[in-house]
């Protein structure tokens, strides 16, 4: 068990009134940390699904046999789906021109990938993956605006893991996409997390096969073409662990547009422990969890791995076609910084995007935000280990206010949209 642990969030001001534990029976009940959220999984083959099984040795709890039996019922169904929309789709599909290329937003997990990727989604002329379509990639060209429909009954309103809106109409991370492909991601672990951590290697494909590089390009391009034959516009892609894969991205995409965000580590880190109980409690497939032993240096391992891996990396992308911005700034004039994006990296159509834009974040102005009790010991680790990441971004100053405090007590600010 680590030396230090994330406090949960607080909530300022706001007494709160204690409850009489209801007795519980161990053995059914489930650890929803956060709240309930429908399985990920329904997207995959039967094979895939077999596979993660497989990784977990079939090593179920009993509360969650329910849910798991639920994805016999409808998994099975992918395959002769897809069968379907290739044979209708497919020819179209892989001769189309790409001669737009993708915008990428990237950046660590809670740095406001996610209020970047939400603004450049209100452009008319941009597209982005929906969730429906990241989570059903096989055959979103024959079933999106019907089975969604369906499913939407089973998806809460809000993310449990920072009360953003929930919809397969949303934009989302192609990164679910390619776990439903049958790829290696470290989204993976979600799946078994008592056994820690899965596929860290396909955060920066370190260490990994040429075979398995290419394997994994090739279902990003499958995806991909079909994303653009379905929307016919230039596409806003975001997945965090791209910041960590510019020499396979650029390579794909030599044009690509790319945004990277960063945000104080002192915030992100505990937000990031937050995000990943919360999905590694409602996507587990055995439950509780178990995280205790190993979440904290994890989050902190990866960290460092992706800030290295895109300073490494970062001259790749011409200048003229890479964004670097730091959330603490984007969110003091959200449109303002949008404005300067469109304009370094030569997009057009500002002036139809700016009204939708300032709707949007008239909408979430009333959004909550959590707070963090972070312990002296795991500050200062996150300070040491990420030294060259705060000095680069400009967060020397305020990592050594908060390291000269009694206790480092970390809260986002006021006008905070969901920072992923």
């Amino acid at each position: 068990m680590p030396d230090y642990e994330v406090m949960p969030p607080e909530e300022d001001g706001k007494p709160q009134r204690r409850r009489r534990k209801k007795p519980k029976m161990p053995a059914l009940t489930i650890e929803r940390y956060g709240g309930r959220l429908l399985y990920v999984w329904f997207g995959m083959r039967f094979s895939a699904l077999m596979r993660l099984f497989w990784r977990g040795r079939f090593s179920f709890t009993l509360n969650c046999i329910p849910d798991t039996l639920a994805l016999f019922l409808w998994v099975p169904w992918n395959t002769p789906l897809k069968w379907i929309s290739e044979w209708k789709y497919k020819r179209n599909a892989e001769s189309l021109p790409l001669d737009q290329p993708p915008i990428f937003v990237v950046g660590h997990w809670r740095s406001g990938t996610t209020l970047l990727h939400d603004l450049f989604s209100e452009d008319p002329n941009l597209a982005y993956p929906t969730t429906y379509e990241c989570f059903f990639p096989h055959h979103f060209l024959l079933t999106e605006g019907r089975l969604d429909k369906v499913f939407k009954i089973l998806l809460p309103k809000r993310r449990p893991q920072d009360d953003v809106p929930v919809g397969f109409d949303r934009p989302q991370e192609e990164e679910f996409a390619m776990i439903m492909l049958g790829e290696g991601s470290p989204y993976n672990t979600m799946a078994w997390p008592r056994r820690g951590p899965a596929d860290s290697a396909y955060l920066d494909f370190k260490g990994l096969s040429e075979k398995q590089v290419k394997s994994w390009a090739d279902a990003f391009m499958w995806f991909y073409r079909r994303l653009k034959l379905k929307h016919g516009k230039r596409l806003v892609m975001k997945t965090p662990a791209n910041a960590a894969r510019l020499k396979v991205l650029t390579k794909l995409f030599p044009d690509a547009r790319f945004v990277y965000i960063a945000r104080n580590p002192l915030d992100v880190f505990p937000s990031t422990v937050k995000l990943w109980r919360a999905l590694y409690s409602t996507q587990g497939l055995h439950n509780p969890p178990n995280l205790d032993p190993w979440l904290d240096d994890y989050v902190l391992d990866m960290f460092q791995r992706l800030t290295v891996a895109f300073e490494e990396d970062r001259h790749l992308i011409a200048p003229d076609r890479l964004v670097e911005i730091r959330y603490e700034d984007l969110i003091k004039d959200p449109v303002g910084a949008m404005r300067d994006i469109y304009a370094r990296l030569g997009l057009e159509g500002f002036a139809e995007a700016e009204g939708p834009m300032r709707a949007i974040l008239t909408d979430r102005a009333d959004h909550r935000v959590s707070s963090y009790r972070l312990p002296q010991p795991i500050a200062r680790k996150v300070a040491d280990r990420l030294k060259p990441f705060i000095d680069r971004y400009g967060y020397r100053q305020a990592v050594d206010a908060a390291l000269a405090a009694p206790d480092v007590k970390t809260r986002a600010p006021a006008r905070e949209t969901e920072p992923s």
